[in-house]
Parts: structure tokens; sequence; C-alpha cells
């Protein structure tokens, strides 16, 4: 049997998000670390991806529904294009992670009057090297990058002195 590209477009579209068993596992971890909290309240997820094509795929699919089922905010930063989240306003890609990590990175001093923070930002590499963003306890890497230093460095985001989280986890 010979495959055409045409073919292979309108098998491919047959296949939509609920048939993605990763992204329905991504879905999952992130429920149950909402229900069971590593530590008490703290409601903070860093998910790594090494494609800005991924971390888009994922943002269209989980920010919407985790805005509407547990009223969390979720960002994107890809450093390819321009950050988004869906907080009602526009923001850089600092003042977005300052927005997910608002004890660490003194929130307060840099937006006195701005409300809202993000819980859960989908990022590449981008922000995996010099961010202190120890507001969070719980980090997924949901593909694993080639190089072992990456996943070192993206854990080194949580991971940090001054951190007041008893406990942090890294899941692949």
């Amino acid at each position: 049997m010979q495959f055409t590209s045409r073919f292979m477009l309108v098998e491919m579209n047959k296949i939509t998000p609920a048939d993605d068993a990763k992204l329905q596992h991504l879905k999952a971890q992130i429920d149950s670390k909402l229900a069971a909290p590593i530590n008490p309240g703290n409601k903070k997820i860093l998910i790594f991806t090494a494609f800005a094509n991924t971390a888009n795929y994922l943002y269209e699919h989980i920010a919407g529904s985790l805005l509407q089922s547990h009223q969390l905010h979720t960002g994107k930063i890809t450093g390819s294009d321009s950050p988004k989240s869906t907080l009602n306003q526009s923001y850089d890609f600092q003042s977005l992670l300052t927005f997910f990590s608002p004890r660490s990175k003194e929130k307060a001093a840099i937006f006195p009057n701005e409300l809202g923070e993000i819980d859960i930002p989908i990022g590449t590499d981008c922000i995996s090297e010099g961010q202190n963003l120890q507001d969070c306890d719980y980090l997924i890497n949901y593909d694993i990058h080639w190089n072992p230093v990456r996943i070192i460095q993206r854990f080194g985001r949580i991971d940090r002195i001054g951190s007041q989280n008893a406990s942090i986890q890294l899941v692949n």
C-alpha cells in the first residue's frame, strides 16, 4: 500500500488531544499535585519542554481547563514568540516569571498594584538558566533533553537557596 502525504495528513487529523496519552497523563499529574500539594497551599508547577511547538500545544490544551476547573492561571514562555498567559494583560518574559514566583522575584515591589499570579508556566529551556523560581515546589519535564546538564539546570530553577518549601519534586 502506498501512502501519500495527503492520506497521512487525513489520518493524523483523526487523532485528537483526547487520544494523546502523554497529554492526558500530564493533566492527571497536574490534578494529582493540586489535590495533594507537597507543601501546604503550594499549587505551583513548572513545566519544561524542549520545543516551542510542544509548549504551544500544551498551553492550548491545558490553560483554559485549568482556569475553568481550578481557577489557576497558566503562562507560556518559549523565547521564539511573545510570552502568553491567561491573565488579562500582556507581559514580557521577566514580568511573566515574576507573576509565577512573586516572593523570590519581589513582585510586590515591581508590580504593587497588580493582582493575580501564574501558577503553571510552560516553558522551553530559555528559562532554564539564571532564574530564581523557588516559590515553586514541583517541576515536570514533559520531554527529556538529550543533555543531562539541561535537566540539572531545569531543576536548579526551583532547588535554590531561599526556598520556603520543605520538599520539592522533579517529575519526568
